[in-house]
């Protein structure tokens, strides 16, 4: 039986929010911080008996002090400002919600005796890779966008701190979509959908850029392999988290989406997006025999 507690900053953002639900299932303890400034923040699960809810804020030391009065196994670090725009709107709250608490947390965890710390960080800290180019984790980092750059910044603090007895990982994802008790509309493909729908239009900034797409239940169950992988060959290590054939060209995915939602009509606009990667997994599934179950193109209907 097991009873390992982890915590969990961001538990009820939108990947959060999947990755609770599944490690609830699997038997483990669930300590969860979360400012939850949204009125539709999950509720399911604040009745579970093996789930503790804190609202709050990462870089809050006072509350990770009260958090660690208890016994954590491991740290999934998920929590900070999520997106381009809000960190470019507000640089000075992204400096101190993803890089400041970044710096607190993982010197708590390890003050703490924390055996596992996971932290998320995304494909987008490629930046711009050309045309055809295809990067793997070994590729300079480019970051473009002030939330690419925290992500750059917080994977340098992570990996710094990893030893014998405290495992670290970085986690690189695709651009996430698909269905989450706590949805965002601001991702891409899941912004494109809603728009298809409700506004009967697709607008696509540029359309030739690369991206590769990750399901939010994929990406919690990566979560979940790396927290319980016993491999201590990968501590340390940043991995790319997607697969190969779920790189996509922006206006493949509008193409694709007009097909389900035929009265929609694609609409290209001239705010070009100079983000444009396009991604090797196969490092995560070498160390760890993992790649996603859910596809683009067969997801999609379901979103």
């Amino acid at each position: 039986m097991n009873m390992k507690t982890i915590f969990i900053t961001g538990g009820s953002g939108y990947l959060g929010a999947v990755l609770v639900k599944k490690l609830l299932k699997k038997n483990y303890k669930i300590i969860n911080l979360d400012p939850m400034i949204y009125s539709n923040s999950p509720r399911v699960e604040k009745t579970h008996k093996n789930l503790k809810n804190f609202i709050g804020v990462t870089e809050d030391k006072y509350i990770l002090n009260k958090i660690f009065t208890n016994k954590i196994y491991a740290v999934i670090h998920l929590s900070g400002v999520s997106n381009d725009p809000t960190a470019l709107l507000n640089p000075a709250l992204t400096e101190k919600s993803n890089i400041q608490a970044t710096k607190l947390l993982i010197k708590i965890s390890k003050k703490n005796k924390v055996q596992k710390f996971l932290f998320a960080s995304s494909c987008s800290v490629y930046g711009f890779t050309g045309k055809q180019k295809l990067v793997n984790e070994k590729s300079k980092s480019r970051p473009i966008s002030e939330y690419a750059k925290s992500k750059v910044i917080g994977e340098k603090i992570v990996l710094k701190e990893k030893s014998k007895n405290f495992s670290v990982n970085c986690l690189r994802k695709g651009t996430l979509y698909g269905p989450s008790p706590r949805m965002r509309f601001d991702l891409v493909l899941n912004t494109m959908v809603g728009s298809a729908i409700q506004a009967k239009k697709i607008v696509i900034n540029g359309g030739d850029q690369w991206r590769p797409f990750l399901h939010v239940e994929d990406a919690a169950d990566a979560y979940v392999k790396l927290l319980e992988a016993k491999n201590n060959k990968t501590n340390g290590q940043v991995y790319n988290v997607g697969a190969n054939s779920e790189n996509f060209q922006i206006k493949e995915l509008a193409y694709a989406i007009k097909k389900i939602i035929p009265k929609s009509k694609i609409k290209f606009s001239k705010n070009f997006d100079n983000r444009s990667y396009k991604v090797n997994f196969d490092k995560i599934e070498k160390d760890f025999d993992w790649k996603p179950k859910k596809k683009f193109k067969t997801a999609l209907p379901q979103l």
